[in-house]
């Protein structure tokens, strides 16, 4: 044991204390001119204890996060991605900093005689603090909100879109789409050693257009319904009247989600261009839905017919013949059309949403996950996709300059 270093003990935890308001101001600007913290000793906690539990643990103790990256996170947005809560606290003339970062946490010695302490004490610290402090935790856990995670449907379909139109895009780039038909010992040669190639590539590019085409009405729909689980007029209603409006034509949804939800500052307009294209997305969707058979939508050929015998009015090449009815079956011009519609009424619904929610749903639009409210009932987008390890300096240094990847 090195009897240089400082030691804390069970005692040290109980007499840290909230620093008065110069000793914040005073860190908080250093933290301000030169980015970081002046300190002796620090250690990272992962998985040694909750962080959720000490946090409570904190908030009952010691009421919300007071550390000056607290602050900065409701408006620095790189603080935000990094920092989840800090709390700054007086330890016997000198202080401490406890940071939670979404990987793990920081206790931060301030300057002065180097602490000696590991990771597993001082969780096992905080873990008695915890037991002794049952009380003030069960306050604290009364004022914080429980929120399920669950992987958001909206961004993984409109995801799973991008894709599937960026391969849809390699394929068409080198299809061969059309050919003469052969009449040469060269040309039967070609088709003899391309058309198999050429025809998996239209099959799956024809798969990747009907897809697109399936997914782009269904991730319109599942805006329109992520509107509805937050913002519906429950107040005055029956229990059922927000599942029997979600069960309702998505028309008739979509013509009355003004009048029946919260969070608009303008109606929708029918005659916009965005909803007509909207309705025009969910006709043809239904087409498809619904297997409608429309024999004036993909005509291929014109024949005439006599005693059952048919007879083709222009002879077409055979490799055009073979591959024509898959690529014309679902064409990619077709697919694209019907993701830009999808897009254009999902932006054209959020410009009509107020400021806070417009705010609110395009985090929602874009997150990899969302945010379910275990008392409030309603979703949110709590978390970027950027979920960054941010990085010790200190593990940097004598490296030369940061690297670009460094935030």
């Amino acid at each position: 044991m090195d009897y240089a270093k400082a030691k804390f003990v069970e005692e040290d935890l109980n007499v840290l204390t909230l620093p008065e308001k110069g000793l914040l101001h005073e860190i908080g600007g250093h933290y301000l001119t030169t980015g970081g913290f002046d300190y002796s000793s620090k250690v990272s906690l992962r998985r040694e204890i909750s962080p959720a539990g000490l946090y409570l643990y904190l908030l009952g103790l010691y009421g919300p996060p007071n550390g000056v990256l607290a602050m900065l996170r409701q408006r620095d947005e790189r603080v935000q991605r990094t920092v989840l809560w800090h709390y700054t606290l007086g330890w016997r003339k000198r202080h401490l900093h406890v940071v939670c970062h979404p990987y793990r946490v920081d206790v931060i010695f301030g300057p002065g005689q180097e602490v000696e302490i590991t990771p597993a004490a001082i969780a096992e610290m905080f873990r008695g603090g915890m037991e002794r402090h049952h009380t003030q935790i069960a306050k604290a856990r009364a004022q914080v909100e429980r929120y399920r995670s669950f992987l958001n449907p909206l961004s993984h379909m409109l995801a799973s879109i991008r894709h599937i139109l960026i391969r849809a895009d390699e394929l068409d780039q080198n299809l061969v789409k059309s050919k003469p038909h052969p009449e040469t010992l060269e040309d039967i040669k070609w088709h003899h050693e391309n058309h198999e190639k050429h025809s998996a590539a239209a099959a799956e590019l024809s798969s990747c257009c009907l897809s697109v085409r399936m997914m782009s009405p269904v991730a319109a729909e599942m805006f329109v319904n992520l509107i509805i689980f937050n913002l519906f007029k429950s107040e005055g209603q029956p229990k059922d009247a927000k599942d029997k409006f979600k069960r309702a034509s998505i028309v008739e949804r979509v013509e009355t989600l003004a009048e029946r939800c919260d969070g608009f500052a303008v109606k929708p307009d029918r005659n916009a261009e965005p909803m007509r294209g909207f309705l025009d997305l969910m006709n043809r969707r239904n087409d498809l839905l619904h297997g409608n058979i429309k024999p004036e939508s993909r005509v291929e050929d014109d024949f005439q017919v006599h005693d059952d015998v048919p007879t083709i009015m222009k002879f077409r090449p055979m490799f055009d013949r073979t591959l024509g009815p898959t690529l014309n079956a679902f064409p990619l011009e077709e697919a694209k059309r019907d993701h830009e519609a999808a897009r254009e009424f999902i932006n054209y619904l959020l410009s009509c949403l107020d400021h806070k929610w417009r705010v609110e749903y395009d985090l929602m639009v874009e997150s990899v996950d969302l945010h379910y409210g275990m008392r409030c009932k309603q979703v949110r987008a709590l978390f970027g996709n950027d979920f960054h390890e941010s990085i010790d300096p200190d593990l940097l240094q004598g490296e030369g300059p940061l690297p670009d990847w460094f935030v």
